[in-house]
């Protein structure tokens, strides 16, 4: 196999949804297989079923074992789970779900170790960022990031309830949200100086959770040498177009980063787990049980994952490449004009 070939695991979803559906259009087109070797986690037989339903043409199918055996310029598939799952289209089953996670279990496992370069996943009902970070995270706090082209969205908090939002916000917590997708822009998407605008909880910008949260938070990022700004309002940022001022946005809860987003983006837009040591994306699509099995999704937001996967793992290679072996201190703290610079002895 040509070693250039980024290895790129894809779970298969919800089985009731229109996961395969996105996955068989993504990889129809014949020019992902120049640039990566696509390995899907789930079922033969029921991609073969969704296949048939969606009247695709048929797919050069290589069932493996384990992604050592992936083979170039096919679809590879490992079967993950049960094979007698039942498909139920446009259903919510446990058996659906449990398939999902089989899959996404295993597959984590591969990338954990190394054996898949980067992890693609289709659409699926449970949300996997807890299971992901505690798999793969060592110690380390995600952070999701939506994404298209130059404009991001961060998640200062995850999936839910707005009851809930502001106890989940501290000074300390919000200071290290902006961190990571400071350090996000720098290694993942080669910005040299990001700048940041950070988004207001409430509708005014000066209510309590802005003077009490949001501003230390901003406060104590600046001192430490990031370029951030806000906090900003959503509407205001957003119908003014100052967002394309900014390298990244870090929002307060999801429904204020993923309107926006979707508005912008034409529903083309992808997400990554960012601050993790592996690369996990996926589009922005949810399992969509009304359009399963009727060949009515788009692709594009899938495949732009794709893209956007394979593209932070470069720029994860050529940035260790960068920072590999640094220059050596051409300078020193001169005690007296006689001083001599030794460069035999090894830094402090």
């Amino acid at each position: 196999m040509n070693e250039k070939l980024i290895k790129v695991g894809i779970t298969q979803g919800d089985i009731n949804g229109v996961g395969y559906e996105l996955i068989l259009k993504t990889l129809e087109d014949a020019r992902i297989f120049e640039f990566c070797v696509p390995i899907v986690y789930g079922s033969s037989k029921i991609l073969a079923y969704h296949r048939k339903v969606l009247d695709f043409p048929s797919v050069n199918i290589n069932m493996i074992k384990n992604a050592h055996d992936a083979n170039v310029n096919r679809v590879n598939i490992i079967n993950c789970g049960h094979d007698d799952a039942m498909v139920e289209l446009s259903q919510h089953t446990q058996g659906g779900s449990e398939a999902a996670r089989h899959a996404m279990e295993k597959a984590i496992a591969d990338l954990n170790a190394g054996n898949i370069h980067v992890l693609l996943m289709a659409p699926a009902t449970e949300d996997y960022s807890s299971l992901i970070e505690s798999a793969t995270g060592k110690g380390k706090q995600s952070l999701q990031v939506f994404a298209k082209d130059s404009f991001r969205i961060a998640l200062a908090t995850n999936k839910i309830p707005l009851s809930e939002i502001t106890a989940s916000l501290s000074v300390e917590t919000l200071k290290e949200k902006i961190e990571a997708i400071h350090s996000a822009l720098i290694h993942d998407f080669m910005v040299t100086t990001p700048r940041i605008a950070v988004l207001a909880l409430n509708p005014e910008i000066d209510g309590k959770e802005e003077k009490e949260i949001i501003a230390p938070a901003l406060l104590a990022a600046t001192e430490a040498g990031i370029c951030c700004f806000g906090p900003y309002s959503a509407n205001r940022l957003f119908c003014s177009e100052e967002y394309k001022k900014f390298d990244a946005i870090l929002a307060m809860y999801y429904e204020q980063a993923l309107i926006p987003f979707k508005t912008i983006t034409c529903e083309d837009g992808a997400y990554y787990i960012a601050g993790l040591p592996v690369i996990v994306a996926a589009s922005e699509q949810d399992v969509s049980y009304e359009m399963a099995g009727k060949n009515l999704t788009s692709e594009e937001s899938f495949r732009n994952a794709l893209y956007l996967a394979i593209d932070i793992f470069r720029n994860r290679l050529h940035d260790r490449e960068i920072y590999a072996n640094p220059l050596r201190k051409m300078y020193f703290e001169r005690g007296s004009d006689n001083e001599k610079l030794d460069l035999t002895k090894d830094e402090d």
